[in-house]
């Protein structure tokens, strides 16, 4: 498989895994050191994965909402070890960027750092 492919497999993961609420699941494509900042509607926050991910557990996800599952990766780039992908996703009644950053550890690829906002129309 290549790296790109591996990479995109993350991707899916952490977008169903969002999408579910599935916190195992987001536990799974982070590192569990990564970082997570956002700017939504002028709020900077700098939390740690783990209290990013307890956060999506505590809400009603978007499938429990039966909102239809909008999120996909808009570029993928990958240079040996590192990545980078940039993502759209929709969903709260929102729409988000996300710009995710990864590595290769251990031969399988982790998020190391989130960064998103929401996209005002």
């Amino acid at each position: 498989m290549s790296s790109h492919d591996a990479v995109l497999g993350v991707m899916h993961a952490y977008f169903d895994s969002i999408y579910t609420g599935n916190a195992d699941g987001l536990r799974a494509v982070f590192l569990p050191d990564a970082r997570v900042t956002d700017n939504v509607q002028g709020q900077l926050r700098v939390r740690s994965a783990e209290e990013y991910i307890l956060a999506v557990a505590s809400r009603k996800s978007p499938h429990a909402l039966g909102e239809r599952q909008a999120m996909n990766a808009i570029s993928i780039d990958v240079l040996d070890g590192v990545a980078s992908v940039t993502a759209r996703l929709e969903m709260l009644g929102q729409r988000y960027f996300n710009v995710l950053s990864l590595l290769k550890q251990n031969g399988r690829w982790v998020i190391v750092h989130k960064l998103f906002g929401n996209i005002e129309s």
